[in-house]
């Protein structure tokens, strides 16, 4: 079992190379709005309830697809603190306890290029961040542009960079099966 583990800055197009990686892969897609809305219409966003609560639901389901083989995609955005680091490596650990392994991808856009692509219609139906200021002011609160101090990972810059040759360098950097050569058609 393998865990493509996507993240970077809200904004950066995890979501949209995660669909293309899932589409060239045959992998799952199991992006960071799923469970965020999950437990957000249960529990208060960022309150010390919501963070349990969604790293549970996530490794809960992460370790139901080890148990079962099931190579997956999952995107997040990674704060640059020690308790975010500890928090994925919790969430991620039933991976490795199986025998599966996370290739971590930090994917990384200009900061202009981001708080412009933020603002993108298409992320409301999802109920992701859409503004411009709000993304501002998390950045000066937060490292979104830092590196998780874990693992080998492969850094892509995609500020001019489409969603399929992102993921392309994603198959080729951690040389992924195409669903042909996992006899899916």
């Amino acid at each position: 079992m393998q865990l493509a583990f996507l993240y970077g800055p809200p904004g950066t197009g995890e979501l949209a190379v995660g669909t293309e990686l899932a589409r060239l892969t045959g992998f799952k897609l199991l992006h960071n709005h799923l469970s965020v809305n999950l437990v957000s219409a249960v529990f208060e966003r960022d309150s010390a309830e919501w963070m349990a609560m969604l790293r549970r639901v996530r490794r809960d389901v992460l370790d139901g697809a080890a148990q079962n083989d099931i190579s997956l995609i999952t995107t997040s955005v990674y704060r640059g603190t020690p308790e975010n680091v500890a928090g994925f490596q919790w969430v991620l650990e039933p991976i490795r306890a199986r025998g599966g392994s996370v290739l971590y991808v930090h994917l990384t856009c200009d900061r202009d290029e981001l708080l412009r692509r933020v603002q993108n219609d298409d992320r409301r139906a999802l109920d992701k961040l859409v503004d411009a200021v709000r993304l501002s002011q998390l950045m000066e609160r937060w490292d979104y542009f830092a590196a998780l101090p874990v693992g080998p990972h492969l850094h892509i810059d995609v500020t001019q960079l489409s969603p399929t040759d992102a993921a392309s360098r994603i198959i080729e950097h951690y040389g992924l099966p195409s669903p042909l050569e996992q006899g899916v058609s």
